[in-house]
């Protein structure tokens, strides 16, 4: 399996680059066009540190293009799954406070795909969330804060508000992160 990991300014590449199987390639968000995506099987979203995408779009806009454009398989962390709501028509909500630590996560929807898990917990760090979903994207699964994983309904393309990267002996998402890997690139 062929990964392109687009690198927007995340603090935890290394550990998300521990986390996929195999070798991947690493671009940054500044340096990537859809020809560097061309020979990837998946290409997975990180998160970022650098500041929000609300006001800032334009520094990601090839991103959001091929978001939109493409059939390739995509992962969205964090930052990635805020590109890929506003991406397919969505929008974001900056929230009252940072949203940092361990998060329950409950299960609405594809309870294989969550190893039959009812709830799981997972680390998150984020200041932005869904004000509104795309219409083509549903939610799998959430917490007290608003959706967590999601789904494009006709696509391959999946993305986690929190980062399954981190804290891995603690929580389910690393587990989570792999079993969508292998469901959409088997």
């Amino acid at each position: 399996m062929r990964v392109l990991l687009i690198d927007n300014g995340s603090t935890l590449l290394e550990k998300l680059k521990n986390l996929i199987p195999g070798d991947e390639s690493v671009v940054c968000f500044d340096s990537f066009s859809k020809d560097t995506a061309e020979h990837a099987d998946v290409v997975i979203l990180s998160g970022s540190s650098i500041g929000p995408l609300v006001g800032n779009e334009e520094r990601y806009q090839s991103e959001i293009d091929f978001i939109q454009n493409t059939q390739k398989p995509i992962i969205g962390i964090c930052f990635g799954y805020e590109l890929i709501i506003s991406a397919l028509g969505g929008s974001l909500k900056k929230l009252p406070e940072q949203k940092v630590g361990e998060v329950v996560v409950r299960v609405l929807k594809d309870k294989e795909l969550f190893c039959g898990k009812e709830q799981f917990v997972s680390f998150e760090n984020h200041r932005w969330g869904t004000d509104t979903l795309p219409e083509d994207v549903e939610v799998l699964a959430e917490s007290d804060h608003g959706p967590e994983v999601i789904r494009h309904c006709s696509r391959p393309v999946y993305a986690l508000q929190f980062h399954p990267e981190n804290h891995t002996e603690t929580s389910f998402g690393d587990e989570l992160f792999l079993n969508i890997l292998n469901r959409i690139n088997p």
